[in-house]
């Protein structure tokens, strides 16, 4: 998801909406001489549920990583309308930094910038309500540009309407795009600290991490990458950290009844150093310890008025029997 800020300072955003691309296919059927009808290609007949919405738009894939292997060669970014409106749609390169919660932070002057090695096409298009449009990414590297990562953001903006409004706002859906120039890289990246509640009560616990890249390219923490908790059993989100840019990202961890727990991180870059932080928690359950320890001096309160009770009738039946034997004499 990202957001951008209309020319009238309202401040636009967009939800990302699932991609479920019912994809149609047609049956071949047999004429009477048994050669089958052409199947349409699936950009013919691809259709997509519309939802109760007038704005519903998904960009496919979410972000683009062209690596040297990939020099030359178009990538392909899938719009979808899946809103009930038609929506035009101009395609904008913005140049960003990573910002510390994952969102792209648009800046002119950003560092690293491949905003002048990119071209789309069409750049400009209408989507109908259930439709699709496929855009072509060109990318071409100057032969004089720096190793590493350079990154720009596609932005897939719908300008505001023409209705009868103070506040017009853009809507629109932003993709990174990781363009690596070929040639040796660096991929350090380093966890700053990890931070916990020092004690728990009990229930889940957030743990945060900070994670800088002081390398040359973005580093992926998805899947089988993904940033583990050691001693948490647990995970962090997939995630990525782009060159230049640190992240703050946060798991939550189910600790056990009661433990004086270590929980630590560690990354291991492509040159076999790595940086580990830990950080202690204790965890106590004092709601249920209270709620026993205050059954138990229930207990022991009742036991202690029941013996003195007790006592007390033994001590009454006694005086009663004295009493009665000295009247018979």
């Amino acid at each position: 998801m990202t957001t951008r800020r209309a020319r009238g300072g309202a401040l636009a955003v967009c939800t990302l909406v699932a991609l479920c691309a019912l994809a149609g296919t047609a049956s071949p059927a047999l004429a009477e001489t048994a050669t089958p009808t052409p199947t349409p290609s699936p950009t013919q007949t691809t259709t997509y549920d519309t939802l109760p919405t007038s704005f519903s738009l998904t960009v496919s894939p979410t972000r683009l990583a062209i690596g040297p292997a990939d020099a030359g060669t178009d990538q392909a970014i899938t719009v979808v309308n899946r809103g009930e409106d038609a929506l035009h749609i101009d395609v904008q390169k913005e140049s960003f930094v990573g910002a510390a919660d994952g969102s792209l932070a648009f800046q002119p002057d950003a560092p690293f910038s491949a905003i002048d090695w990119v071209s789309v096409s069409p750049a400009s298009f209408e989507v109908q309500p259930g439709s699709s449009q496929i855009v072509s990414v060109s990318v071409v590297v100057p032969t004089n540009a720096d190793l590493g990562d350079h990154q720009v953001a596609l932005v897939f903006l719908v300008p505001a309407g023409a209705a009868g409004s103070n506040i017009k706002i853009n809507r629109g859906v932003g993709t990174p795009v990781y363009i690596t120039v070929p040639g040796p890289v660096d991929d350090t990246v380093t966890v700053g600290g990890l931070t916990a509640p020092g004690f728990s009560a009990g229930g889940p616990v957030d743990v945060t991490a900070s994670v800088q890249n002081t390398g040359t390219v973005h580093r992926d923490f998805r899947g089988e990458s993904a940033l583990a908790l050691a001693g948490a059993s647990t995970n962090f989100a997939d995630f990525t950290v782009a060159r230049g840019s640190a992240r703050t990202i946060s798991a939550t961890w189910t600790p056990p009844l009661m433990c004086i727990c270590s929980i630590n991180t560690a990354i291991t870059n492509a040159d076999g150093v790595s940086t580990s932080q830990t950080v202690q928690v204790i965890v106590f359950p004092v709601v249920p310890a209270a709620v026993l320890v205050g059954g138990i001096l229930l207990v022991i309160l009742l036991l202690v008025f029941a013996r003195s009770q007790y006592r007390k009738g033994v001590r009454l039946a006694a005086e009663q029997l004295t009493s009665g034997s000295s009247g018979d004499v």
